[in-house]
């Protein structure tokens, strides 16, 4: 996708979106927080049974994510369900909030964060090259785009 401002929208394709492999998933980023002006960044993530983030949450973003399709189990809050294609679950700042592919196909879901940046952290992510969701490298990266990985119980 260009990176140039459009005046009177942006339309991007699937083949235009921009590939990202981030903790070694696949991602896709539709729009970016620059195409927008910072309001808005998309992204498209696909996960393999089992893939999924641990508990984390955003102090300065919403968050929105649109099941594709697939299987994920969902903990938003203190409410954990298994949900499929056609599900939307919102996030507000500070909500911690997890997801898994529980199924035994490839699963997708659409992304957004308001206002953007989300994007900008897992492109940074991407760019170490590695997996996982320890060190301390990701820990910085987390830190500077406001996603944050709370102490386990």
């Amino acid at each position: 996708m260009s990176t140039e401002q459009m005046t009177g929208g942006i339309i991007v394709t699937p083949d235009e979106a921009t590939p990202i492999q981030p903790f070694g998933l696949d991602m896709r980023v539709l729009l970016s927080s620059e195409a927008t002006g910072g309001t808005i960044s998309v992204i498209m993530a696909s996960h393999k049974p089992g893939e999924g983030p641990p508990d984390h949450l955003h102090h300065m973003q919403e968050e929105c994510f649109f099941i594709v399709e697939g299987t994920y189990e969902l903990t938003a809050g203190d409410v954990t369900r298994t949900v499929g294609p056609g599900t939307i679950v919102y996030l507000p700042r500070g909500v911690v909030h997890s997801f898994k592919n529980v199924g035994t196909t490839v699963a997708r879901m659409l992304d957004w964060s308001v206002p953007g940046g989300q994007d900008r952290y897992f492109t940074e992510i991407s760019n170490l090259a590695g997996t996982g969701f320890a060190g301390a490298n990701i820990a910085q990266i987390s830190e500077k785009h406001d996603t944050h990985f709370p102490a386990s119980h």
